[in-house]
């Protein structure tokens, strides 16, 4: 060690070992910008390693041949050109080589790559020395010889790895060891060399002296600063495009709209502003730094650690508390020469309630909320397992809004639907906890009451579901009446399997609307064969027109002073290939149920109206209208059709309606019967006695004529049923309008309505229906003595 000490300050100029070291400096540091660089490329890497080689090399070169202008041996020197020019040769492929093997990235190659940067070092220096021609030789030491060669390459190992732990555009701790392993490899070998003074030996005139040596040093050293300014240029550029490209990725980051998070294990590393917007912060200086205190329900150090995950969902908790519904999505990233990983970051919130949503539609009604048809089935199965294990009851009840049809055909459907929900509250409402309501479709609900006392229970529920729907309901501005009509049937009493306790809880319901709506019924074991007849029945009549089944009969109308037959009321009539004939007590309330009536009501409007238009008497013709042909959007619009079909004068046509018309919706059937009047046909009051019958309706509408109900004019021997007929016959002649009594089938009935001042009459005694032909002689013949013929006199 003393020995080059000694040698560097007794024999050299010290101010040119500074600039030889200085020179040194700058080369190391240049080359490995370059390695860098090279090590970054994606194209062109060789280009980059050669020129690391090429600075390197004539940076080896410049450091040495300066160092030995600063030695000063005492003796005349020269330098041979070509071994001086093959030892700069040899600094750069050697050196090429060790920059090559270390780009490989790993350990080993790393350490191998130094090893041969310092070989290259030693071999410049060492065919450096053999140029120099001085009088004298060199002895040399050949344990320092190792030393120096040692450091060399020791110390360009060192170098390589420290880079390859480092990665840095700014690499100042790997040229420093480079620069040691340079100047520590060159002045021990110096160290290592004694001059032994032989006058004897000459310098060749061809030697290069030392001021061509400093000419091409200065150039080899102006060329290095060159290339390092350049690389400082570079650098900078690079600098600045690194710069606007983080920039641009920040802007692009923050323009993603899903939160995005780099993280180096369980620390946030920078994150983007969708990320920041989600967790409810600002700045990412102001959010947590670790990802583990803004996620929950996941481990993020397993997370982390992986290098792919598949997408999980967990919750992201906000800066103001509350969490949110997130899913993640990890992936690698190479960040600034680091390996991190980037988690993608979507709400979720927004899908899982959407889900949520879909699920519950799946099991739910859209527009009550309640439980549909599919939850109330597999609610039903466990509950009659369950009961089956207790050997407890279970009560299904069904449930139909009666004159609901009307509501929507009235009022409109947004009207029905606000019918339904509201309904649907009540019914709710009179429950309990444990009992499950579900709408099974249109205006179908189904009550599942399990366990209790049975069939009280049901009983007294059913009951509480009557009363809730008989109260009238305000929608919008419009108060609406309707009722509900239950049937119920009971587990095991009635069925053992679910299907078959709804089917019979369903033909109970269908007894109630038939017998009387607004009430409630048990199943009965008749019923199943009822059910069945009824919906046979129902079917049969659907196909009955196009099979040429029904019949329009006629039942003539009587003035009772003179006996003239005034006209004739048309009378449907079904004959059933099987059953024969049906009674129209039996199939009018099927079709007015199914709807069929507003297509039996046109066929039989137009048939007659056909008939009475061949009639050469013009006698009237009555035609009875069902209050459901009153639903229907243009009854008025129907009838002046039918007759502008057959031509039949409207003066001739009488529509008999029921007073029931006018109890449910008075303002709209009065509007319908004022049009229906105005094409100049009459109306008359069909069946007065029964019902409510309110001498309020005669003040609502002007009728043309009031029918007296049969009832009475069997019981017209009773002095109250006698008195009612009076009152009736005296309204009629206080009001200008003609009574007619329905149902006369005895001489005394009709001595006793001609005492009473009666107008008209129609039964039995008269005629009864028959097809038009029986009455050929009274619709054909103007001078047939109907008086005579029908003994009304």
């Amino acid at each position: 060690m003393l020995r080059v000490y000694s040698c560097l300050t007794a024999e050299h100029d010290f101010r040119l070992v500074l600039v030889a070291a200085a020179i040194c400096l700058l080369a190391a540091f240049t080359a490995f910008t370059i390695f860098e660089q090279a090590r970054r490329a994606t194209i062109r890497r060789w280009a980059w390693i050669g020129l690391a080689a090429f600075v390197a090399g004539t940076g080896i070169w410049a450091t040495h041949f300066i160092a030995m202008l600063a030695y000063k041996p005492q003796l005349p020197m020269g330098y041979d050109f070509k071994l001086t020019a093959l030892s700069i040769a040899a600094a750069m492929l050697i050196t090429g080589g060790g920059w090559a093997a270390a780009l490989r990235g790993r350990l080993q190659p790393t350490l191998i790559g130094g090893a041969c940067v310092g070989a290259g070092i030693s071999t410049m220096h060492y065919l450096g020395m053999a140029a120099v021609h001085l009088q004298g030789r060199f002895v040399w030491d050949p344990a320092l010889v190792c030393v120096s060669i040692v450091l060399g390459v020791g110390f360009s190992a060192l170098a390589l790895a420290e880079h390859r732990r480092r990665p840095t555009l700014v690499p100042w701790r790997p040229a420093l060891l480079f620069t040691l392993a340079i100047c520590g490899m060159h002045f021990t070998a110096m160290a290592a060399a004694s001059i032994v003074p032989d006058p004897r030996v000459a310098v060749p005139p061809a030697a290069m002296d030392d001021g061509t040596l400093t000419v091409a040093v200065a150039a080899m050293a102006v060329m290095i600063l060159a290339i390092g300014f350049l690389m400082v240029l570079f650098d900078r550029k690079l600098t600045r495009n690194a710069i606007e490209e983080a920039q641009r990725l920040r802007t692009f980051a923050d323009a993603a709209v899903e939160g995005l998070v780099v993280i180096d294990g369980d620390r946030i590393v920078d994150a983007n502003r969708s990320f920041l917007r989600l967790a409810g912060y600002d700045s990412i200086d102001g959010a947590p730094g670790r990802l583990s205190e803004l996620l929950i329900d996941v481990n993020t150090q397993t997370l982390s650690m992986s290098a792919e995950a598949a997408p999980l969902e967990c919750r992201l908790m906000r800066a103001d508390g509350h969490g949110l519904e997130v899913e993640l999505l990890l992936r690698p990233l190479a960040w600034r020469g680091a390996d991190l990983r980037i988690l993608a970051v979507r709400d979720i919130s927004e899908r899982r309630e959407a889900a949520e949503r879909i699920a519950h539609l799946a099991f739910h009604d859209a527009l009550t909320g309640l439980p549909n048809r599919a939850v109330f089935g597999e609610h039903l199965v466990r509950t009659i397992e369950k009961a089956a294990e207790a050997a407890e009851p279970v009560a299904v009840l069904c449930i139909d809004l009666d004159g609901f049809k009307a509501v929507n055909d009235i009022y409109g459907h947004p009207a029905g639907d606000a019918l339904l929900v509201a309904a649907a509250q009540r019914i709710r409402a009179a429950v309990r906890e444990h009992e499950l309501v579900a709408r099974l479709g249109g205006d179908e609900f189904a009550i599942i009451q399990a366990a209790g006392q049975q069939p009280e229970h049901a009983g007294l529920l059913a009951e509480r579901v009557v009363a809730a729907l008989a109260e009238p309901f305000s929608i919008g501005s419009e108060t609406i009446r309707i009722s509900g009509s239950i049937g119920v049937a009971l587990f095991p009493a009635d069925a053992a399997q679910p299907d078959a306790l709804i089917k019979n809880a369903d033909m109970a319901l269908y007894r109630a609307k038939a017998e009387a709506r607004g009430t409630a019924r048990f199943y009965e074991a008749a019923m199943d064969e009822a059910l069945r007849r009824r919906r046979q029945l129902e079917a049969d009549l659907q196909q009955a027109i196009g099979r040429g089944e029904l019949s329009v009969h006629y039942q003539p109308l009587a003035d009772l002073e003179s006996g003239r037959i005034l006209g004739f009321e048309a009378l449907l009539r079904w004959t059933h290939p099987r059953l024969g004939e049906v009674g129209p007590g039996t199939f009018i309330p099927l079709a007015e149920e199914s709807g069929l009536i507003l297509k039996l009501g046109a066929w039989v409007l137009r048939e007659a109206c056909t008939e009475a238009a061949r009639w050469t008497p013009p006698l009237k013709l009555s035609v009875n209208l069902s209050p459901v042909q009153f639903a229907q959007n243009d009854l008025a619009g129907e009838v002046e059709g039918i007759l502008a079909e057959t031509g039949l004068d409207p003066a001739r046509l009488d529509l008999e309606v029921t007073e029931g018309l006018l109890i449910k919706d008075p303002d709209r059937a009065i509007s319908i019967l004022e049009r229906l009047k105005a094409l100049g046909v009459t109306i008359s009051m069909d069946d007065f006695g029964t019902g409510y019958s309110s001498l309020s309706y005669f003040r609502m509408f002007p009728f043309d004529k009031v029918k007296i109900d049969q009832s009475f004019i069997r019981d017209i021997a009773n002095p109250q049923a006698r008195a009612i007929i009076r009152s009736v016959i005296g309204l009629g002649r206080g009001l200008g309008m003609p009574v007619v009594a329905e149902g006369v089938e005895t001489r005394e009935q009709l001595d006793a309505l001609r005492a009473e001042g009666c107008d008209q009459v129609q039964g039995y005694l008269i005629s009864r229906p028959n097809p038009i032909a029986h009455f050929e002689g009274v619709v054909m013949d103007r001078s047939a003595d109907v008086r005579q013929q029908w003994k009304l006199g």
